[in-house]
């Protein structure tokens, strides 16, 4: 199978995370795509193949035998299914409908984190400073929705809304700096306490190459 990726990227981190957790490295093409600045705001060049892969032309993409899929939702769920018997998401019942509203938090996180970034890849005479501002209070709210509603499910198995939770700190992290921590210190401790999981040790984001 080929999975489009970038080091950039917490949705493509959180599936290549749900990889290696399966143990299942070893069935998968990493295919390296290449962004210019641009890519928040306008219409870019890109590789055949990955156009060819997905017409909203984003990353992740799954390449396999029998299907084609287009974002990073779809691609942990048929990780989890057809490869994981449904360890880092249930299958059915209150345990799943736990874990998916978590992960919608943190998926909001990771969605504000990702507005932030184009925003901020504007010239300075295109830029919205209340839309970048309109983003920094998501994430941190989402944060502290995290800490006070979720954080206390969390169990011992690093599941899928740990796996997103985890990344959505960590690219806060790496991007904006260490200021999301006061919005939720708890929650931060529990991200600091992971992070040293080889999952996330080996999939550390880098600045994603340049056209």
């Amino acid at each position: 199978m080929r999975l489009y990726v970038t080091p950039a990227s917490p949705w493509v981190r959180r599936v290549i995370v749900s990889i290696l957790e399966l143990g299942i490295r070893d069935r998968f093409e990493f295919v390296q795509t290449k962004w210019p600045h641009s890519w928040g705001t306008q219409t870019v060049e890109v590789a055949p193949d990955f156009a060819a892969a997905t017409p909203v032309m984003r990353i992740p993409a799954l390449v396999a035998d029998d299907i084609t899929l287009t974002d990073s939702h779809s691609i942990c769920d048929y990780l989890n299914g057809e490869f994981g018997g449904y360890r880092l998401l249930p299958r059915e019942g209150a345990a799943r409908w736990c874990a998916l509203a978590t992960i919608a938090i943190a998926g909001g996180a990771i969605e504000a984190q990702i507005a932030r970034r184009a925003e901020l890849l504007r010239s300075d005479n295109e830029r919205s400073n209340d839309f970048i501002a309109k983003m920094r209070d998501r994430q941190f709210r989402c944060y502290a929705t995290l800490e006070k509603q979720h954080l206390p499910s969390f169990g011992a198995t690093f599941d899928l809304a740990q796996i997103t939770t985890a990344v959505a700190c960590s690219y806060d992290e790496w991007r904006y700096g260490p200021d999301w921590r006061a919005a939720a210190p708890k929650l931060a401790a529990w991200y600091d306490s992971v992070a040293d999981r080889p999952s996330l040790k080996i999939t550390e984001p880098a600045e994603t190459p340049q056209h």
